[in-house]
């Protein structure tokens, strides 16, 4: 039977670039996780309880996300390391010029999801039209991602209103149509 590396690398995709951007969008997803759930830990400021609660939707969402693209590296026959210490520490840990150090817990959460599409654009790019399932993925990860934008926008008065649906922020709406999200990345119904 052909691995699904395999069937990529026919394509014409270079497998282990692949699975190195992959590798790298997961450690800023599991990292981004982290932040935003010390985020959430600090006093936010103006409307408090509106603003943690899009933390923990973009949280959720980044969760599922993390656990979709650990999936596909290991269906590519690619392998995280076993000490998360390496992972995150390594030069995957971070968006290009994080602002995870800044003073405003607001200023960081806008730098951080402003640089979040990017790296999907460039995993759509490498797959498109050569590995449909990576490409179908990556592409789930980054309309959800332009919906945390628009969600951190409608917030702040500085986007379209209306974004906002009941049992609609924090479900993964592309990423759950996808037949590699597994079980565990789906969220409770």
């Amino acid at each position: 039977m052909i691995s699904a590396r395999e069937v990529v690398e026919r394509a014409g995709v270079d497998v282990n670039i692949l699975i190195d951007r992959l590798t790298s969008a997961a450690a800023v997803e599991l990292s981004t996780v982290y932040r935003y759930t010390i985020l959430t830990a600090h006093p936010l400021g103006f409307a408090d309880k509106e603003l943690r609660q899009i933390l923990k939707d973009i949280r959720d969402e980044d969760r599922r996300h993390f656990d979709a693209l650990v999936s596909r590296i290991y269906e590519l026959d690619g392998r995280l390391p076993d000490d998360i210490r390496r992972f995150l520490e390594g030069r995957h840990a971070q968006p290009e010029d994080s602002a995870a150090g800044a003073q405003d817990p607001v200023t960081t959460l806008i730098e951080d999801i402003r640089r979040a599409v990017h790296p999907y654009d460039g995993l759509c790019d490498l797959t498109e039209g050569r590995d449909q399932r990576t490409h179908l993925l990556a592409q789930a990860i980054r309309n959800e991602k332009i919906e945390h934008q628009a969600w951190l926008g409608e917030f702040l008065g500085t986007g379209p209103p209306g974004r906002f649906h009941r049992g609609f922020r924090g479900r993964s709406p592309f990423l759950i149509h996808l037949p590699i999200t597994h079980e565990e990345t789906e969220p409770p119904t």
